[in-house]
């Protein structure tokens, strides 16, 4: 249940180790994927395998915050049946907190953050609001009939620039404001996939390769088939995803990243389907980093290592406000650090690349791969220093654990 709600495979076999352990079963070894478990217990000299399938990715914060509440809170000496019976109630009773048109105007919110942080005009940011819903509800009602989840990234992408394209038509064959083209870029960013790929820098950081090269073999593929699709709208209608310009003026542009930036993760964490308390908490913190981050880079401090730093502070300031509230850590980084992913940038990496321009493709390739890994990266440095788990790489915890001595390498 935790691998379906999209949790990293370390948060997985901890909580898995925290309900053996109350099973009264003396080890648990475990191999996670993407997609698969392979779990061994052992109980003195009897140990039996089982392998389990997960059919679906998503991400589901609401059911991440509620099975790890349980699999830390349980008694020693609880039996298997009662352990299934709380997990059924989890399943009967955590279900989705926003309705379907919440969820869809979240995510034309979160690409209009997206298109005020990019330095596109407020006109451009609506139009973008507009189109990013359109595709957001495609994706919505297309994964309900599960099907291939890089096949619908494709069809939601195609269908965002088209509503942008025609929006944009229509307001400058009207005289009502003259829409650039390039704004298209943002309405695909609720596509970028960065819970699994900020949690897969996270699992490779823990050793964990099965894992981590899994989920970002399925991060590359989801960002693929969206740019591929953006690409073929780019070269049937010749618009190009050139940055914009816009100069908000000081100080109110300040405000306006404040703003955009706690709306783009407030639209990003309702997407996740998090509870409106983990969504309130999300913002703050996504606002408190990525403003740090822009003030880092006003002063000239490469973009990616300003990501790096902005990821620490919300990894720092996260570690305590979990503590308080009881909620998971990772419900509260991820979307708060995805307003920092470069997704624009990933974008025109494709369209660069099949234009044939290898400069303008490797200037925002590289930008994009090195601006995510430092963010990981700021993520697990606060993590390490919170977290002695993190910092020496043990074991899951577990009064079985090898004891290791001073001496042991």
């Amino acid at each position: 249940m935790l691998l379906s709600s999209g949790t990293g495979s370390y948060r997985v076999k901890r909580a898995m180790s925290d309900a053996g352990l109350a099973l009264g079963i003396d080890r648990l070894d475990a191999t996670v994927g993407l997609t698969e478990i392979t779990a061994t217990a052992h109980r003195g000299d009897n140990f039996r395998t089982v392998a389990r399938e997960v059919y679906r990715v998503r991400v589901d914060s609401s059911r991440i915050t509620a099975l790890e509440d349980l699999a830390h809170n349980l008694p020693t000496g609880t039996t298997g049946r009662e352990l299934e019976s709380r997990l059924d109630y989890i399943s009967r009773t955590v279900r989705t907190k926003w309705a379907e048109w919440q969820t869809i105007l979240a995510g034309g919110v979160a690409c209009a953050g997206f298109a005020i942080l990019n330095k596109f005009s407020l006109a451009d940011s609506l139009v973008v609001l507009a189109a990013a819903s359109v595709g957001q509800f495609v994706r919505g009602r297309l994964n309900r009939r599960w099907l291939n989840q890089f096949g619908v990234a494709a069809l939601a992408s195609a269908a965002a620039c088209l509503v942008y394209l025609m929006l944009a038509d229509l307001l400058t064959n009207t005289g009502l404001h003259t829409i650039h083209g390039p704004g298209y870029v943002a309405s695909l960013l609720f596509l970028v996939p960065g819970f699994p790929m900020i949690t897969s820098i996270l699992d490779m950081v823990r050793m964990d390769f099965t894992a981590g090269l899994s989920r970002a073999a399925y991060s590359f593929g989801l960002i693929l088939a969206a740019t591929m699709s953006a690409w073929m709208f780019s070269a049937a209608t010749g618009l190009q995803p050139l940055p914009a310009q816009t100069v908000f003026p000081y100080p109110w542009a300040w405000l306006a990243y404040a703003v955009a930036t706690a709306c783009g993760v407030a639209g990003f964490a309702v997407i996740f389907n998090s509870p409106p308390r983990t969504v309130a908490w999300a913002a703050a913190l996504g606002a408190c980093g990525n403003l740090c981050r822009l003030a880092l880079v006003s002063v000239n401090l490469p973009a990616q290592l300003a990501a790096g730093v902005g990821g620490v502070i919300i990894g720092f300031l996260a570690g305590p406000l979990s503590a308080r509230t009881t909620l998971p850590r990772i419900t509260l980084t991820v979307p708060a650090c995805v307003i920092m992913v470069p997704g624009a940038s990933m974008y025109r990496t494709v369209y660069w690349l099949n234009g044939q321009d290898m400069t303008k493709a490797l200037t925002f390739g590289v930008d994009a791969v090195l601006t995510v890994i430092l963010i990981a990266c700021g993520l697990a440095v606060a993590r390490m220093c919170t977290d002695p788990a993190w910092a020496r790489n043990l074991p899951v915890p577990s009064p079985h654990a090898f004891k290791f001595s001073k001496d042991d390498h």
